[in-house]
């Protein structure tokens, strides 16, 4: 009769570990190079069509590769650093215009109900 004495179990490099050092039995998070337009628009706060608008018209730093729009992420972070920063005045221009369309959107629900 033969005893088996087993291994102690080796930390998988592919998990995650806490600060001191031990596993938490998740899987490593995986950083990858190029966001896709769904990330981006996630990022971003817009909608899918307007992000995927964004992309076509150049505005978004993208690559088409085989048939897929991919964001490069140093591409994206550079071009949001690049943006210029919104002052009060655009900010009551952009929330004026909002409140504008919304109210014709309720009085087109009101006529149209």
């Amino acid at each position: 009769m033969s005893t088996v004495i087993p291994f102690p179990a080796r930390p998988n490099p592919t998990t995650a570990t806490e600060a001191g050092g031990t596993s938490t039995d998740r899987p490593a998070p995986i950083v990858s190079a190029v966001y896709t337009v769904a990330e981006t628009a996630e990022i971003l706060r817009l909608s899918l069509g307007s992000t995927y608008a964004l992309v076509r018209s150049g505005e978004i730093p993208a690559l088409k590769l085989g048939g897929r729009w991919v964001i490069p992420r140093g591409r994206l972070h550079r071009w949001l650093d690049d943006l210029p920063e919104a002052s009060t005045d655009d900010i009551e221009r952009e929330l004026t215009a909002t409140e504008r369309r919304e109210q014709r959107q309720q009085h087109r629900r009101r006529d149209g109900a």
